[in-house]
């Protein structure tokens, strides 16, 4: 059977009273909303950053939902994919009392924001010796009424792979009756993987994240979206906070989303494909890297014969690069932004051993 939204909806967030903002209107001076009637630098004068932004982004969840091919009554406009996460939790999952599931190694800040609201943390681990696939079985073995939010994300980060279609569905068809599956599509412009629209249509009980940080280029803007059902995005609007997307910012991803805008985004993905498969093929040749694993992300993840020594190697000549050791089956284990070519090239030349 189908979730009943509703009945895994936290009690405090099904009897709470939303916010109302105080109201615009065309051609009426405001003075319902505390705003001050000065500014400080001419920047914010010419802006009217003295006033309070929309308290709904409404013309960016125009724009992302044009570009998403879905409707806006199935979009809330989040800051960054990070900020949906949050909501989510504290939507869904009581304190002390309900959990979330994830597939380690994967995205920290699932867990992250599970354990600042007191939630516990199921973890399944993703298959190492099966090209880090979900075990269905296991993941089935877990579910409890509890399990209000399984979060999976694909392409994956740290690893960069894509989880099977045909395994997403099984989760999907293994959460009914239970909870939500949170798909976080965060790298999905850089993936052949097209089930991320496919996939709401099919099942009610899922939600999907995208941003705009990554394809974009856009991550200083903090855009993101959660797409879901009409009834799901009603319950987040009532928790997410008013005025929350900052004029400077709605103005930067407007003028990204237009169609100049969205063409020179494919533009940049092809261009980091490129680079990608440049570096990718670079580091295969390095006598400390073991493995160079597949990616269909903007980064690439390698297993070194020392992840501390490649790191501050790659530091010397200029470059951060994340040690994602700690993480599950990923001892020494780096990962690598793709960069520029001339980027790619320098950190290239830093890591060579002569």
């Amino acid at each position: 059977m189908d979730i009943d939204i509703r009945s895994i909806v936290r009690p405090e967030v099904l009897s709470l009273k939303p916010y109302v903002p105080a109201k615009k209107v065309t051609n009426k001076v405001r003075l319902n909303a505390n705003e001050s009637p000065f500014s400080v630098t001419e920047k914010a004068e010419a802006m009217s950053l003295n006033l309070y932004p929309d308290a709904v982004p409404y013309k960016i969840r125009s724009s992302v939902a044009n570009y998403l091919g879905i409707v806006e009554e199935n979009c809330v406009v989040t800051r960054g994919s990070t900020e949906a996460i949050d909501i989510l939790i504290r939507t869904f999952c009581s304190p002390k009392d309900d959990e979330i599931i994830i597939f380690p190694p994967t995205f920290e800040m699932y867990q992250f924001y599970a354990a600042i609201q007191g939630i516990n943390i199921v973890r399944v681990p993703l298959l190492e010796d099966s090209n880090y696939q979900i075990d269905i079985d296991v993941f089935k073995s877990k579910l409890r009424k509890k399990s209000k939010l399984t979060f999976l994300c694909s392409p994956s980060n740290p690893t960069g792979h894509s989880i099977d279609t045909s395994s997403i569905y099984q989760v999907c068809e293994s959460l009914k009756g239970y909870g939500l599956l949170v798909l976080d599509g965060a790298y999905a412009e850089f993936s052949d993987q097209a089930v991320y629209r496919e996939i709401l249509n099919d099942f009610s009980n899922v939600v999907v994240l995208r941003t705009l940080s990554k394809a974009f280029g856009l991550a200083g803007s903090r855009c993101g979206a959660l797409i879901g059902s009409n009834e799901i995005c009603e319950y987040i609007m009532r928790v997410i906070p008013p005025y929350s997307f900052s004029k400077p910012s709605e103005e930067t991803v407007l003028q990204s989303l237009t169609d100049e805008g969205i063409e020179k985004s494919k533009e940049n993905i092809k261009l980091i494909l490129k680079e990608r498969q440049y570096l990718e093929n670079q580091l295969r040749d390095l006598t400390c890297v073991d493995k160079v694993f597949p990616s269909e992300t903007n980064f690439v993840l390698v297993k070194t014969t020392d992840a501390e020594q490649f790191c501050e190697r790659a530091k010397e000549s200029g470059f951060l690069l994340r040690n994602v050791g700690y993480q599950p089956t990923l001892n020494n284990c780096v990962r690598i932004t793709v960069g520029s070519r001339e980027q790619n090239r320098c950190l290239i030349r830093g890591l060579k051993d002569e």
